[in-house]
């Protein structure tokens, strides 16, 4: 069964988790935590915080890049001719005949596998290397380009979609609803 091209990739509690008193809203891209905690009590309730929390998340997936993780083990063992990650030399025959190229490997933005093969007897060794090298990074850049572009819009449709952000009820920074004043740093 193939999966459908444009099916909306993150769900409505996606990246948002219920904590004690509240939703907890934790985004990690490139090794970067954005973190964000809306209590039910700031926001008047549990409804009206998940819907800060949703759309806090929808607003930050709309500024940072989207999360291309690659979640597949190699096999041990396996290690690329080439030293270079989705660039590949093969051996192929035809009519009995062996021919040697260079394979460049990704994914697209929707998962596909593409490649793009260069011939060594045509283009020699070097560069066949040379454009399969290319190639690999021109594609990955582009499908993370279209991820990219992709991620914001179904952020922007979300937000579009949910209503307005609640206001807050309370100060967060107060105890059972006293407001502490402003904090002052001790000398």
């Amino acid at each position: 069964m193939r999966r459908e091209a444009h099916r909306e990739q993150i769900g409505p509690l996606t990246n948002v988790h219920r904590e004690p008193e509240g939703w907890m809203v934790v985004v990690v891209r490139k090794g970067v935590r954005h973190a964000d905690y809306f209590g039910d009590a700031v926001y008047g309730g549990r409804s009206f915080a998940l819907i800060a929390a949703q759309r806090y998340r929808d607003n930050l997936l709309r500024r940072i890049d989207p999360d291309t993780r690659v979640r597949r083990r190699m096999p041990q063992g396996v290690t690329s001719e080439t030293g270079i990650v989705g660039v590949t030399f093969e051996l192929y025959a035809v009519e009995g005949r062996w021919y040697e190229r260079y394979v460049a490997t990704w994914q697209d933005a929707d998962g596909r596998n593409c490649r793009h093969r260069f011939s060594v007897l045509t283009r020699g060794k070097a560069k066949a290397m040379a454009l399969a090298k290319r190639a690999r990074k021109l594609g990955v850049a582009q499908a993370e380009a279209e991820r990219r572009a992709r991620q914001g819009s179904e952020a922007a449709k979300r937000l579009a979609r949910t209503p307005r952000t609640p206001p807050r009820v309370k100060d967060p920074l107060s105890r059972k609803g006293i407001n502490m004043g402003p904090r002052t740093r001790r000398k």
